[in-house]
């Protein structure tokens, strides 16, 4: 028995090496510059992920090896601007949505407009555009501020007492109230509990098993060893993300909201060529519940802490907004737009503490493509 396992052993090592070695030297992306280890395995690519760090890590290896690094055996990435054409353009139709970066969809087939292909994405983005069109978004900006308000009175009651504070909760605590809102017509009154909702503890541990599959899925077999593997509470925080999801938007279905939300404009084309389908209903559901909202968050708290770290910033910031605005009623959306300084500090968060550190990974097409001038063999994640 010992011998047998000594000869699997080995066996599993020599295979793993000569892998390695084909990653290296055989393999069709053997030209493009990257680190040795990152060429020959799926490594060092994953370690970053799984630890959030995947933008610093890749702006690193562009810095070292110019403007199109090898990350993995099998992917590349590009930081030429041409690569939106090239890649997400409409003549780049024949790129696919990479598979194991965005796996299957949760709530069944047809996917919603995240993993949706191309003719099914455009269908989709066409009835769900109406509800993020200025005229929509302007028509919501009263439940915003009242959500943002809220949000300033607690926060005025805690330094009232000179306590100390998360704000990265205060923030997840007004996203998540103001898309639950939005997506289902009422809030999860988290501002006014001073605590999160059972759901939002169950998107987070949903979103951290979202980056460990997709991990896995570079890996054959491996991921549904890990789904008989992964604890009792992680299933149960799966399970109750699905469950709180659809069970919101089937009850917003099946009544008339007080007031227009997103589904007031996505299902008024219901019954007509283009509508939602159920799966893509309960998916895209969900995704504007997680676009909207940790995201959000994730940027206001880089911002915050950003503009802490620099008080003079701060201080030119908030001379800006208050030369503007006489008081807080004369705030609105339309006119903070107009803040040149504003945008500055919003698009600098974004780069320093981006909420998707990853770009929407595409496979090439079968017999390559041009890719910023490089010719990419078919089957390569761009």
């Amino acid at each position: 028995m010992a011998a047998y396992w000594l000869s699997l052993t080995i066996a599993f090592i020599g295979f793993v090496a000569l892998k390695c070695l084909y990653n290296i030297y055989l393999h069709p992306l053997r030209s493009y510059p990257g680190p040795l280890i990152a060429r020959a395995s799926f490594l060092p690519y994953q370690c970053n992920l799984l630890r959030g760090r995947p933008h610093l890590w890749i702006q690193d290896l562009h810095k070292r090896y110019g403007r199109i690094v090898r990350l993995s055996p099998n992917e590349l990435s590009f930081i030429q601007p041409e690569v939106w054409k090239d890649v997400y353009g409409h003549r780049a139709s024949a790129f696919t949505k990479s598979y194991t970066f965005y796996g299957p969809d949760a709530y069944g087939n047809p996917p919603g407009i995240l993993r949706a292909d191309n003719v099914s994405h455009a269908r989709q983005r066409k009835t769900v555009s109406h509800a993020f069109s200025d005229k929509a978004l302007k028509d919501q900006e009263e439940l915003l501020k009242g959500h943002v308000s809220l949000l300033i009175e607690k926060l005025k009651g805690v330094a009232a007492g000179q306590l100390r504070t998360n704000i990265v909760e205060w923030y997840n605590f007004t996203t998540f109230d103001i898309m639950a809102d939005l997506t289902f017509g009422e809030s999860l009154h988290q501002l006014t509990d001073s605590a999160y909702h059972p759901w939002v503890w169950a998107i987070f541990s949903h979103m951290k098993m979202i980056a460990l599959y997709r991990v896995c899925r570079e890996w054959p077999g491996i991921t549904q060893l890990l789904r008989t593997m992964l604890p009792k509470d992680a299933k149960e925080k799966q399970r109750q993300h699905l469950n709180f999801s659809v069970s919101l938007l089937d009850k917003r279905m099946a009544c008339k909201p007080e007031r227009p939300d997103i589904w007031s404009f996505v299902t008024r084309d219901t019954g007509q060529e283009g509508a939602l389908l159920p799966t893509e209903l309960h998916s895209n559901g969900a995704l504007f519940m997680l676009a909207g909202t940790e995201t959000t968050a994730t940027e206001l708290s880089g911002l915050t802490f950003i503009l802490l770290k620099h008080p003079d910033k701060l201080r030119r910031l908030t001379d800006e907004v208050r030369s503007a605005f006489p008081s807080a009623v004369d705030l609105s959306m339309s006119s903070l737009s107009r803040l040149e300084y504003l945008g500055a500090c919003i698009e600098e968060g974004l780069r320093l503490y981006p909420p998707v550190p990853v770009g929407p990974a595409r496979t090439v097409p079968q017999g390559g493509a041009n890719v910023c001038g490089n010719w990419v063999p078919g089957g390569t994640t761009a």
